[in-house]
């Protein structure tokens, strides 16, 4: 049965992955799009975390109805309310789909929901997002209470950094990272490490439009606190044999 075809859960598909405001844009849109075969209610609002709906953006329009094949555009806007000057602020940008009511009896029916992280820049930011990755600073540090060890990576710049993965020394742990705010730290546990001790990082993270960057790979020192070190680019594979003869045909 694993092998039959399932369909995506998904009708209602969103046209990107991330959403930046900048604090000059008058709004920013991204697009939905009903792939499936009946029409849906979506529901669109942002919130500051689970709980967290308070918040100085407002999505329009909130609800509307998305016939099949159709698509619509989300408008995100600044309203009222501060927010840090010198460094990016995260959101999330909620988009329900709920489905029409069913006609036949005792069919469950799931409203799915979407959820991709919403960036509010303000206009004088130092430096580039593009850049912030290679200012990251990384320690191998004691862990809680002195025992074991973790990886520490701190992030001096004024942008969110997102991982898609650390990979450490090769594949013997890979870290499910996922964010480094602006001036912050993170710490992940080395289980494979009874003691701090130096390590290798193969790492790739998202750019602004949710595409991946190069594999770089990073030489982490021990130390108390994460420290500046210079990443490499890790060269592609080289092409197989076979792979080779396929090209020349």
């Amino acid at each position: 049965m694993l092998g039959l075809p399932w369909p995506a859960a998904a009708g209602v598909m969103l046209g990107g992955t991330r959403v930046i405001l900048g604090e000059k844009d008058r709004e920013a849109s991204i697009p939905v799009k009903n792939t499936g075969t009946s029409p849906y209610v979506v529901q669109a609002w942002i919130d500051a975390g689970e709980g967290r709906n308070k918040t100085p953006l407002l999505v329009t329009p909130p609800l509307s109805r998305l016939d099949p094949g159709m698509e619509n555009i989300l408008r995100i806007m600044r309203v009222a309310g501060e927010l840090p000057s010198d460094r990016e602020s995260v959101f999330w940008l909620n988009v329900k789909e709920i489905p029409e009511k069913s006609k036949e009896e005792n069919v469950l029916q799931i409203a799915v929901r979407s959820r991709i992280k919403l960036f509010y820049r303000p206009a004088k930011l130092v430096g580039k997002s593009e850049e912030s990755r290679a200012q990251l600073r990384w320690a191998v540090s004691a862990g809680a209470q002195g025992q074991g060890a973790v990886l520490k990576v701190g992030n001096p710049t004024a942008y969110h950094v997102t991982f898609t993965a650390l990979n450490v020394n090769g594949g013997q742990q890979l870290i499910n990272a996922d964010m480094v705010p602006p001036f912050g730290e993170m710490a992940y546990p080395l289980s494979a490490l009874k003691t701090p001790q130096a390590i290798q990082v193969n790492f790739t993270t998202l750019n602004d439009y949710g595409g991946e960057t190069p594999e770089e790979l990073v030489k982490v020192p021990a130390s108390a606190e994460p420290v500046a070190v210079k990443a490499e680019l890790v060269p592609p594979p080289a092409p197989s044999a076979a792979s080779a003869g396929g090209a020349g045909r």
